[in-house]
């Protein structure tokens, strides 16, 4: 026997690390990076909107009583999610409404950022790149989910960050690979879209028609093309008989205002009305237009979650246009935040030369 130690690495040393444990740990040290990202900008909005919240207490208590007291004009009086949820915290925890408004902004915007994390890292483009590209791509949809916050500010809609959480973990539902019961999910999605309904009831409406359409275009989600179905008919319909419930049973004495048509298309077509609607329209949606241009000029893959935001997106633009002013991004921001796993893969998949035939488990056409 020799004297000296053998180069081989032992099996059970510490030298023997197999490709398994190597990936286990990229991994985790990637789930660490998420996690830190996700703490240190969702409390850097906290804290940013606890300090505008000291000075607005009075009026933000106003605004919360006039919502509950059913006084407001239509639209606003029927998203009355919120104040009802401020004012039971009010009542059973003493927070004030400046206080739990910053709160709830706080938890929903780190939710969805995991949840829209999740969405991301369950794409094939993404279990499959190399160490070096999944890097690259995790800085993209970083990059990419920072870009709708400054579109939040301007306007200061309390039911922005909500809305992004439910958009996102209804989404999460439907692309997931899961082992909940079918019953359970469809309970969770009830819920959601019963909650998000009672904040902006055209959200769920909207994500329902998309994910109906997704279903009929036979997108290969991992469920069965009728837990599919039902999920985007149970979207919809709880968002329509809300609204409905809410409209001619609870408020039926409100009144859009004077000054507020209901349809603001030529409005927004106007170029001499101020603001200018479509320069603003144009610029918060640069990043999806040219993630669309670069999918339809290279001829890039798309994953089946990709298609139903994609999707999402497309069926709400209309809505958007015909009904909402354009220069009023905050209306878009959860659909803009929801597109940032897609638009980091497209993006990455350009900056990386990933064409669809670097692709096979995924196909190029929107169907």
């Amino acid at each position: 026997m020799s004297a000296f130690p053998s180069h081989n690495p032992s099996p059970t040393g510490l030298s023997g690390k197999t490709p398994a444990r190597g990936a286990v740990s990229r991994a985790y040290r990637e789930s660490l990076l998420v996690a830190v990202f996700v703490l240190f900008t969702s409390l850097t909005f906290f804290l940013i909107q606890y300090d505008r919240m000291r000075t607005v207490g009075t009026s933000l208590d106003d605004w919360v009583r006039l919502k509950l007291s059913g006084t407001m004009s239509a639209p606003d009086q029927y998203r009355i999610g919120l104040p009802l949820l401020m004012h039971f915290l009010e009542v059973h925890t003493r927070i004030r409404a400046n206080q739990s408004l910053p709160l709830i902004e706080f938890v929903c915007y780190a939710l969805a950022l995991m949840f829209l994390y999740l969405i991301f890292r369950g794409s094939h483009q993404v279990e499959a790149a190399i160490p070096a590209h999944r890097f690259a791509l995790l800085g993209l949809f970083f990059a990419a989910a920072q870009f709708p916050i400054l579109w939040i500010f301007p306007w200061e809609r309390p039911e922005t960050l909500p809305t992004t959480f439910c958009l996102a973990a209804l989404v999460l539902l439907v692309v997931r690979r899961s082992r909940i019961p079918f019953a359970v999910v469809c309970l969770l999605a009830a819920l959601l879209s019963l909650a998000q309904a009672l904040m902006r009831s055209d959200v769920p409406v909207v994500l329902g028609a998309a994910i109906l359409i997704s279903a009929a275009m036979a997108i290969p989600f991992p469920r069965p093309r009728s837990h599919i179905a039902i999920l985007g008919l149970l979207c919809a319909t709880i968002g329509g008989a809300v609204q409905l419930y809410l409209q001619r049973v609870v408020y039926p004495t409100a009144t859009y205002s004077p000054t507020t048509p209901r349809f603001q298309l030529l409005t927004n077509l106007d170029l001499l009305h101020l603001p200018l609607n479509i320069p603003i329209f144009l610029t918060a949606l640069l990043p999806l237009i040219v993630s669309l241009v670069l999918f339809r000029r290279h001829r890039l893959a798309l994953d089946p979650s990709d298609k139903l935001v994609l999707i999402v997106c497309l069926v709400y633009l209309p809505a958007w246009v015909a009904m909402g002013l354009m220069a009023e991004v905050r209306i878009f921001v959860p659909f803009l935040f929801l597109a940032a796993p897609t638009i980091a893969k497209l993006w990455g998949a350009f900056l990386l030369h990933q064409g669809n035939c670097d692709r096979p488990g995924s196909s190029l056409p929107l169907r």
